[in-house]
């Protein structure tokens, strides 16, 4: 996913290394590509409800037009600088929608920022010093990146690439540390070259591609779990192979254990089934609805087959569940001092029931499906907390 979403600055990096001056990226008029792309990500964003991109399109806009309408980048010794650490703020800070009051405050915020920079008093000081040539001019000729301007960049990067490895793998993430790199793409090429206006549009292609990773996710992933849901599961069984097995597995007494403790606790449940399925090796689980789950393997060897079903019901019956009470501590501080005393309630164990089958011959993935479903009733006639394998 990663390498994806970068393609278009990869490429474009690449086109600067061998085609600088090929005439196919003189075609298109500067800046209105620029703004033309920027307006059709942010109609797009809107149509498919992802109108966090818009704190980013605006900074974008603000930056292309501050770099237009001024002779030189670096009258504005400042502004590269402000964007990205207004980016990174952005990545790291959580953001109402743009749609909303408070939301719209911080959208107009950035574009101010940047619009005030350069009247900053350190700024001016940058205008006035006379500083010396190494930091001031770009190992590569024609280029505004200054050597000052590469050290404060390459540690920015840095943090980035920290920050996105300490959250959960999200497309956005990426769609956003392109844009960062976007920018110091956009510093490095040199202006005399046919292709410095058009990092811009790369970050327009990255976020597209981020939109749609963005897109795949939520129709493919089940926001509860985060395992592939039933629009998945059928897409694999359509093209499952000869040699395969299915498993439908469900909570024991799901609906008891719902009434009894409430459905805030089964969800947890349920995202501790994902979590236990979602790391078991050998096998492709999906949360097929409600409290049942499939499981997808590439093979149908019994013994293997019965080792893995005994290794996941065993995963799940002994996890220990923590029940807590109504009244636990609503802040950290105060759970660390009540840590030990009465937090906890009760603990229980969850059990499963699983019925697989091997594939047959000609079989259909609903006939699949009805004969694994058919040996999870038998599992759970069984006693329930066992597997039923049908060869």
């Amino acid at each position: 996913m990663p390498l994806i979403i970068l393609s278009p600055l990869l490429l474009l990096l690449l086109a600067q290394i061998a085609f600088p001056d090929l005439a196919l990226f003189s075609l298109l008029p500067f800046p209105q590509t620029g703004y033309i792309a920027l307006a059709s990500i942010g109609l797009l964003s809107l149509l498919m409800r992802q109108t966090e991109w818009f704190y980013w399109l605006a900074l974008l806009a603000t930056y292309l037009w501050l770099t237009q309408n001024t002779a030189a980048t670096s009258e504005l010794p400042l502004l590269p600088l402000l964007c990205a650490l207004l980016m990174l703020l952005l990545a790291l800070i959580p953001k109402p929608s743009p749609l909303k009051p408070s939301g719209l405050a911080l959208l107009l915020a950035g574009p101010l920022l940047l619009m005030l920079g350069q009247y900053l008093p350190l700024a001016a000081a940058l205008q006035r010093a006379d500083l010396p040539a190494v930091v001031l001019q770009a190992p590569v000729s024609g280029s505004s990146l200054t050597w000052l301007h590469g050290w404060c960049f390459s540690i920015l990067a840095g943090l980035w690439l920290i920050a996105i490895n300490l959250k959960p793998r999200k497309a956005a993430y990426w769609g956003e540390f392109a844009i960062f790199l976007a920018l110091v793409l956009d510093l490095a090429l040199p202006a005399s070259t046919a292709l410095a206006n058009w990092p811009l549009v790369a970050a327009c292609l990255a976020i597209l591609l981020a939109l749609a990773f963005q897109m795949l996710h939520l129709a493919y992933i089940d926001e509860l779990t985060q395992l592939p849901q039933r629009r998945a599961l059928m897409a694999h069984l359509n093209r499952l192979g000869r040699n395969s097995a299915v498993c439908m597995l469900d909570v024991d007494h799901f609906k008891k254990f719902n009434d009894t403790y409430g459905h805030d606790v089964g969800d947890q449940v349920l995202k501790l089934l994902g979590s236990i399925l979602g790391k078991v090796k050998g096998l492709t689980a999906y949360r097929y609805g409600g409290e049942e789950f499939t499981l997808v393997f590439g093979h149908n060897k019994k013994a293997l087959l019965e080792e893995k079903l005994e290794e996941v019901r065993l995963a799940v019956a002994e996890y220990p569940l923590v029940i807590r009470n109504d009244n636990r501590p609503k802040d950290s501080s105060s759970g660390k001092k009540a840590r030990g005393s009465s937090g906890a309630e009760k603990t229980v164990n969850v059990t499963i029931s699983l019925g697989c089958c091997v594939k047959q011959k000609g079989e259909t993935p609903m006939q699949l499906l009805k004969r694994a479903d058919e040996a999870l009733y038998a599992a759970k006639k069984a006693g329930r907390n066992t597997f039923v394998l049908k060869i």
